[in-house]
């Protein structure tokens, strides 16, 4: 299989990932209340946003080893939360990261950063019917 078709392979996969994992979330809810899921996810966006600076600053300046330690942080963490389709897209960057593909990896990472507003907007709805 060529690079081409391996790239657009990753991309198509994170993709496909549903956005939360709606179950763990109610876990949390049940576990600590609305209140405290939102306080933890104040936590965890403000660490994302982090993060995602951090992997630009990285990947633009070749960094890949870093590149790859931030974006392995960052699927960690989406997966505490139940940000299924973030920690996918976390995991596609540190895959190119390991292959020495930076371009692969800024790639992966703009669709990282798209669908970051849309993780937080389907966060923000799912505890809204929670409350």
């Amino acid at each position: 299989m060529g690079e081409a078709s391996t790239n657009g392979a990753g991309a198509a996969q994170f993709m496909a990932e549903p956005v939360l994992d709606c179950e763990q979330i109610d876990g949390l809810v049940a576990a600590a209340g609305v209140d405290a899921a939102r306080e933890i996810l104040s936590a965890f966006w403000r660490s994302t946003d982090a993060l995602l600076k951090s992997l630009q600053d990285q990947l633009s300046n070749g960094d890949l080893v870093e590149a790859a330690r931030t974006a392995h942080a960052l699927k960690g963490s989406s997966l505490n939360v139940g940000a299924l389709r973030l920690s996918a897209a976390a995991r596609a960057i540190e895959e190119c990261c390991k292959r020495q593909d930076p371009q692969s990896a800024l790639q992966r990472l703009c669709g990282a950063e798209a669908g970051y507003a849309e993780t937080v907007a389907a966060f923000n709805a799912h505890l809204a019917t929670a409350a």
